[in-house]
């Protein structure tokens, strides 16, 4: 498979950046900001929407990942983490900033790798039945908050986390599906 050169890579990058403004603009993120605010009632609104934010990146890195050809995978991502940085530039962040940053999307995305697979296998498994992201909202709420000893999230049938599982199964689904039209004009067309 060929490679495509830096700037058509920024330029997908940049096409693909919208669905991460969308998810932080929908239901899912809506919803945890709610079963944010009912697991740490005095948590921060800008902490609780920074990890709004950096769990919605991953979810879109997770979908690049499922999506694109593995020799392509990295040199999208690195597209759309350029993108990203372009627009944090374009907002005047600061060096000391815009790297705290960084180290934060680090130590978020290594919280979070070993959750989304376990979740994963078992939302995708078969017969699963009904299935909820437990670990991977767990950690975002620990995020929000860390707790020695947490709440049952999960009692009920209904409360916030569920809505929120279910929210979030929707936008990967929408990411999962924007990604597949991307890969499909730019990669499949091109075998």
């Amino acid at each position: 498979m060929t490679l495509l050169t830096n700037a058509e890579y920024l330029d997908l990058g940049r096409r693909i950046m919208p669905l991460l403004g969308s998810a932080l603009g929908g239901p899912s993120a809506e919803a945890l900001r709610e079963l944010a605010r009912v697991y740490a009632p005095s948590a921060d609104d800008s902490h609780i929407s920074a990890e709004v934010f950096l769990f919605h990146k991953y979810l879109l890195m997770q979908a690049c990942v499922g999506v694109f050809p593995q020799a392509q995978v990295d040199h999208i991502v690195g597209g759309l983490f350029a993108a990203l940085n372009e627009r944090a530039s374009g907002l005047g962040l600061g060096m000391d900033r815009q790297r705290a940053m960084e180290e934060m999307w680090q130590q978020r995305a290594g919280q979070f790798d070993r959750p989304f697979s376990q979740d994963r296998g078992q939302v995708l498994g078969e017969g699963a039945g009904p299935a909820y992201w437990k670990q991977m909202i767990g950690r975002f709420c620990q995020n929000v908050h860390k707790m020695a000893d947490p709440p049952d999230i999960w009692s009920g049938t209904d409360g916030p986390s569920h809505l929120a599982s279910q929210s979030v199964t929707a936008v990967l689904d929408r990411m999962v599906s924007a990604l597949g039209e991307i890969n499909r004009l730019h990669f499949e067309e091109q075998a």
